[in-house]
């Protein structure tokens, strides 16, 4: 799995760093050290230029408003993975799951990694395995001639679908139009815990002369043109109270009991409905406990808001809200 050796112009990152701690992020972020790439970047996926404050990084950051986007990828050679263990800031295995990569001395020797994927990521979580470092090289669709950009995951869902990945793009005989998205997981844990993240997933949709092209977000429709003739006033229903998420959350855990009453007031049939619609906003992190408080806040006035607006046309508001052992 060897990449292209030309330049890269800029790097598709899934977080950063927000004033000293890791952020996770609900769209793409790109850096790069091309004003002019950053400008047309912003113009193509949403967001703005600005100066990237990452110390040693790249010059510029665009905060895009895309989860998803249609990328080309030139064959399997644009796919490139190995699995790595650190320790004390130095490399001490590299391999590719089988075999080793270095040092040069035992490249080619078996690694001495287990052949299951679940038992890999057992020696990795327990600090006796490495971990994967999948990157990928692709265009943008919608604007080839930018050149090439990357993305460089540890992800082990990516990892896992890397062998169905490279089919896919060697079944293509070239160029492959592909989505690289950030797909939204939720899911309650046996211990009534909400969980949520996003994960990379890369769809190969095809070659380039058989993907139709992708459609560009839909404008606003423009202003009425005046008239000098009287128009009749219609009396507006006024809009509901929507309640914003300021900052993406934490992994948290929510009550079983207020996963239940969400679930009543908003009409959602299980706990993943319920998450998925009152939390979709939220991306999951690795600090708990730091914004617990702040989301069972959020998840409250929710509740609150929905409850006002459908009092008296709900009866099941009125219900005593089941326990955890209901």
């Amino acid at each position: 799995m060897t990449q292209s050796t030309t330049v890269r112009v800029g790097r598709f990152h899934q977080g950063r760093l927000f004033e000293g701690r890791p952020e996770a992020l609900d769209a793409w972020r790109v850096t790069t050290d091309d004003a002019d790439v950053a400008a047309h970047i912003a113009s193509l996926l949403g967001g703005e230029p600005q100066t990237n404050g990452s110390e040693g990084g790249p010059a510029y950051e665009v905060l895009t408003s895309r989860d998803s986007v249609r990328v080309i990828m030139d064959g399997p050679d644009a796919v490139a993975a190995h699995m790595v263990l650190w320790r004390n800031n130095r490399i001490i295995h590299q391999c590719d799951g089988s075999q080793f990569l270095s040092p040069e001395e035992k490249k080619g020797q078996p690694c001495g990694c287990p052949p299951l994927l679940q038992d890999k990521k057992q020696a990795a979580r327990d600090g006796r395995g490495p971990t994967p470092v999948v990157d990928l090289t692709f265009r943008i669709a919608a604007a080839p001639m930018l050149g090439e950009f990357h993305f460089m995951t540890s992800s082990w869902q990516l990892a896992a679908q890397l062998s169905d990945l490279m089919d896919a793009l060697e079944r293509i005989d070239g160029p492959a139009v592909c989505d690289l998205t950030m797909e939204l997981v939720v899911y309650t844990t046996k211990a009534g815990r909400g969980v949520c993240y996003r994960k990379p997933v890369v769809t190969v949709l095809g070659s380039p002369d058989t993907v139709p092209p992708e459609t560009p977000p839909a404008a606003e429709p423009p202003p009425a043109p005046a008239s000098s003739a009287p128009r009749r006033k219609t009396k507006r229903a006024p809009k509901p109270a929507t309640p914003t998420v300021s900052e993406p959350a934490c992994s948290v855990a929510v009550d079983t009991a207020l996963l239940h009453r969400a679930a009543q007031v908003l009409g959602t049939s299980d706990h993943q409905e319920t998450v998925t619609a009152a939390l979709s906003a939220v991306v999951a992190g690795r600090q708990q406990a730091v914004q617990l408080a702040r989301l069972r806040e959020h998840v409250g006035r929710i509740a609150d808001i929905a409850g006002q607006a459908l009092q008296g046309e709900d009866s099941s508001l009125t219900r005593p809200v089941p326990t955890a052992s209901q």
